[in-house]
């Protein structure tokens, strides 16, 4: 369910503010609303929190970079304003001392690559001396470089100059020319260098040597990358907390207050943190428009969900219905069809179990991590199941399967126009549920009347879509007599006679949305697509694999080496399209059905951690 909420106001002496913040986040209840983000103290805090996460940041990468990469990282870019070094806290030196070494490196890097370019400018005029060129230019002897396409003929093209060609290849030729003489025709005059070329590669090699001074030193601050995590933890509550007291506004007389949200079944803590430190305090209903969080607090068994709706930054509105247990059930049935193989499933599961053991050895197993774990259980074990009624592992074919792995009883999925209409079945009663759900939330409006129309349409539509599309079924006589009975209750039930003048011109639309709710059903037929494409593309690398006409010793590796490339594109190409398909069926086929929009600003109470 979405959790109720009510509005909070809480009013203090302005001389007690910062108390009052304190206590406020010890409660950990209160959602503040937030409308200062930009004050001068919300920008300095929020500062300090960038360069301590500049710092992690450039450290994990110094340390990681080998040998051959160490010249080429990219650092995120420098922030204005550097913390003191001459502050007394070590932490903080370190991060400045990191921000500092990046800025070096940057800087740095920058001068290497105009000097690069300027050696890849000149090289081909040897190592030019400027001063030679420039003394002779103080007696009235006009010098030029100039460089060409290649194969220009420049030698004695001009009686009152001297032409000197310093490198001619297929990049072009180069040269000098001495004297009043016109450049040769199609040469472009090169500017005088202002150093020698050694000069400018000595000036690389110190660019080199501050890039790698830096770098060392970044990796050296690796012993101080717990404390600087540690700090950044503190800097980004520091920021909440500045946030907070930012948008405390001034009532006069001394009075501030703060505005807020939290659960309803809170409303007592609050209410006695209240008088316990003589605040005043208002409790009321969220109003229309208001942007109320969400809490959802789906049941125990689906709430594993709530952690892929934050991955795929998703909820529902506080308004809208939490479609948890739906979207958890559909979800993993489509995790199933679309990766199709009991194989893969089991390496998800194995996986799945092996992170588990890793992370729990390591006392990293937090409830988050259980959670997600949990949810890859679920999308495993309803693969495997899927994959062993379908009999496909790792697209072996059935006759090669042994005799334990082959399912006679559900032979009737190795049809594919079964499991068309298997997909398309899913979809009809995916959609009839959002409509149905509808209907009992309407009650005991008339306008139920008008999802029970929905859910005849899409009924309709299924045996239509079903007659074109699968081979020997028949569409029923009465189909017709259900569309037509269908959109009469979704025309006179859909909108009250109030809603008639307002809205009155979406009946019009009516027509073109039956027509849609066509293509929703005809969407879930993507189901029976990719999860083939995956089956067949892992047959075609099983074949390639083994028709390899070879010496044994050599068909081995290779076929080993075959199989595992294969599967591991197939494997990843699957979980990719369960990204798109299985989200994309949930959040917008179903959503749209259900009227959720998935717009919801997520619950989160202001809360200080105080463990050091």
């Amino acid at each position: 369910m979405i959790v109720p909420m009510k509005h909070v106001t809480v009013l203090c002496l302005e001389s007690e503010k910062n108390d009052a913040i304190v206590k406020l986040s010890d409660a950990g209840v209160l959602h503040v609303n937030v409308s200062v983000t930009d004050s001068d103290s919300i920008q300095k805090s929020t500062h300090d929190e960038e360069l301590a996460k500049r710092a992690i940041s450039c450290i994990k990468l110094a340390a990681s970079a080998n040998d051959d990469s160490r010249f080429k990282l990219e650092f995120p870019p420098a922030i204005s304003g550097a913390t003191d070094l001459n502050d007394s806290n070590s932490v903080t030196i370190s991060i400045s001392v990191a921000n500092a070494m990046a800025d070096n490196y940057i800087a740095a890097a920058v001068e290497k690559q105009s000097l690069d370019q300027i050696i890849a400018k000149y090289l081909p005029f040897g190592d030019f001396n400027p001063e030679s060129a420039t003394e002779l230019i103080a007696k009235g002897v006009k010098i030029r470089l100039f460089s060409a396409p290649a194969k220009t003929i420049v030698e004695g093209i001009n009686s009152d100059a001297i032409c000197n060609i310093l490198q001619s290849d297929a990049e072009g030729v180069f040269g000098v020319l001495i004297g009043d003489g016109d450049l040769p025709q199609g040469a472009i005059e090169v500017p005088l260098p202002v150093e020698t070329l050694a000069r400018t590669i000595e000036r690389v090699d110190a660019c080199v040597g501050r890039m790698s001074q830096a770098v060392n030193k970044l990796v050296e601050l690796q012993r101080h990358l717990a404390g600087i995590e540690n700090e950044l933890k503190s800097r980004a509550q520091s920021t909440e907390s500045v946030v907070v007291l930012e948008n405390m506004q001034n009532l006069g007389e001394g009075v501030v207050y703060l505005t807020g949200f939290i659960p309803a079944r809170r409303n007592d803590l609050i209410v006695g943190i209240a008088k316990q430190n003589g605040w005043g305090v208002v409790i009321r209903n969220p109003e229309e428009g208001e942007m109320v969080p969400t809490l959802l607090e789906p049941p125990k068994l689906f709430r594993p969900i709530t952690k892929l709706f934050g991955m795929l930054g998703i909820l529902p509105a506080y308004n809208e219905t939490d479609v948890s247990v739906p979207f958890f059930i559909f979800f993993s049935l489509f995790f199933a069809m679309l990766i199709g193989d009991a194989g893969y499933g089991l390496i998800i599961l194995l996986l799945a179990l092996f992170a588990n053991k890793k992370l729990k050895k390591a006392d990293k197993l937090t409830p988050y991590v259980k959670s997600v774990l949990t949810m890859m259980y679920v999308f495993a074990g309803s693969t495997v199941f899927y994959g062993v009624l379908s009999g496909t592992y790792f697209g072996i074919p059935q006759t090669a399967l042994p005799e334990v792995l082959k399912f006679k009883s559900v032979s009737w999925l190795g049809n594919q126009d079964n499991i068309m209409q298997l997909c398309l079945t899913i979809g009809a009663l995916h959609l009839v549920i959002a409509r149905a759900w509808n209907a009992v939330v309407l009650f005991p409006s008339k306008k139920l009347l008008a999802e029970v129309g929905w859910c005849g349409v899409i009924v309709s539509m299924y045996c239509l879509v079903c007659g074109i599309i699968i081979q020997g079924f028949t569409t029923p006589s009465w189909n017709t007599y259900l569309l037509i009975v269908s959109a009469l209750l979704i025309l006179f039930f859909m909108l009250d006679k109030s809603e008639l003048k307002e809205n009155g011109v979406s009946l019009g639309m009516l027509p073109l949305n039956i027509i849609s709710c066509m293509g929703d059903i005809i969407s879930y037929i993507r189901l029976f697509a990719v999860g083939l494409a995956s089956v067949k593309v892992a047959e075609n690398f099983n074949l390639i694999a083994s028709g390899l006409e070879m010496s044994l010793i050599i068909k081995i590796p290779v076929m080993i080496l075959i199989l595992l490339l294969g599967h591991g594109v197939n494997f990843i190409m699957g979980a990719l399209s369960v990204l798109v398909h299985a989200v994309r069926l949930n959040t917008l086929e179903f959503s749209s059905a259900k009227g959720v929009s998935w717009s919801g600003v997520a619950y989160k109470p202001f809360r200080i951690d105080k463990k050091k």
